[in-house]
């Protein structure tokens, strides 16, 4: 069987590389074609540049868009002719015998060659894409277009992946999908790497793993340290970087931006804090969360969707209201208590063993392929 998996519109394989992505993403089909001896081929944003990968894919062929059409400077010119791509990749596409989005943004190109080269569709949802520019204040015509973009997918999929209970509920209740072709995946965690490993772990200080945006939220937990003399540690850039370094400096709050770290060293890092907070307004299914607690960090979150549904509050971490006061109560409440760090570390550690690992992901995965 021959799958071939779109890659996010916009997205190349040099952006997975640069951004800690490619190990985790492409671990999964690498041993799926080692199991079920399946061929796997990737059609990617990029261009020359992602090649260089291509000895680190393995089995996986290569399929770089911009290695066969020229990359336009006007993003709106490139979705234009992304219409095209299934023409220029026509030969691979004959031959494939199932379709497989990453995520729903640039789902027509499957679609299109859904159509064309009547193949089956798997549309892969790791978070509802419609929903999220909703909650981030997205203009009403992008806003329109994502909506027509998300209809337009799932209702030519014969197999939806979403990564929660909401967000089945979400692409059923919005875009009228029925229920049963909705499947409930979870994100994946490869626990022989994120597991709990015998450090001393640091209790006067807490982790934060995230982009600097409005929807991560880090000024909370910046806000919530400010009368305190705990310390955290920052993995994330974004948007808000120098807003947040004025806000640091303002509340005179003790915070340290990590560099950025490979994916082989993630679980080290982890395992180096007691304490791990994710102060959201809403998730989809984050994947740091799952690591932090694969790791045996004790778990902060915020009561959003997304984390409320991830962490069993007294049982595997703790939940707070989108509170500064609250969220502070609780870091103090942990950073006193490693008793209660280790016992709650342990819970969600076992938790993400048993519903999040590698293994569950790959045993309910080749069905999916075959009744797409």
């Amino acid at each position: 069987m021959r799958v071939v998996l779109f890659f996010t519109f916009d997205i190349s394989l040099e952006l997975w590389a640069k951004t800690g992505l490619l190990h985790r993403e492409v671990r999964i089909y690498q041993e799926l074609i080692r199991r079920y001896n399946i061929e796997v081929q990737f059609i990617t944003y990029g261009g020359e540049s992602d090649k260089k990968w291509s000895e680190f894919l393995g089995d996986i062929q290569l399929l770089p868009v911009y290695t066969r059409m020229t990359k336009r400077q006007n993003k709106f010119l490139n979705i234009l002719q992304s219409v095209l791509i299934p023409w220029f990749f026509r030969n691979e596409l004959k031959k494939s015998d199932v379709l497989k989005t990453n995520q729903i943004w640039g789902g027509w190109v499957a679609v299109i060659s859904k159509w064309v080269f009547n193949k089956p569709l798997i549309a892969r949802c790791g978070y509802e894409f419609y929903d999220n520019l909703k909650k981030q204040n997205a203009s009403r015509k992008f806003l329109i277009f994502a909506y027509l973009v998300s209809k337009l997918t799932y209702s030519q999929a014969g197999c939806i992946h979403v990564a929660s209970i909401r967000n089945k509920r979400l692409v059923h209740e919005v875009f009228k999908i029925p229920h049963k072709r909705i499947d409930v995946r979870p994100n994946w965690i490869e626990s022989k790497i994120f597991h709990q490993m015998n450090h001393k772990r640091s209790t006067n200080k807490v982790l934060f793993v995230g982009r600097l945006t409005t929807e991560k939220n880090l000024s909370m937990l910046i806000d919530a340290l400010k009368v305190s003399d705990i310390s955290v540690d920052v993995l994330g850039h974004g948007e808000l970087y120098s807003e947040i370094k004025d806000q640091i400096k303002k509340n005179n709050v003790n915070v340290k931006f990590l560099k950025t770290i490979p994916n082989n060293k993630m679980a080290e890092l982890y395992n180096h804090y007691a304490v791990y907070v994710m102060c959201s307004n809403y998730e989809g299914n984050p994947k740091t969360l799952l690591v932090a607690m694969s790791c045996g960090c004790a778990v902060v979150g915020t009561d959003v969707s997304g984390i409320r549904e991830i962490i069993q509050h007294e049982k595997t971490g703790l939940l707070v209201s989108q509170d500064s006061e609250m969220l502070r109560d609780a870091i103090l409440r942990l950073i006193s208590s490693d008793k209660l760090c280790v016992s709650l570390g342990g819970a969600a550690s076992r938790y993400i063993l048993k519903h999040n690992s590698f293994n569950s992901a790959l045993v309910s995965t080749p069905p999916s392929f075959y009744s797409a």
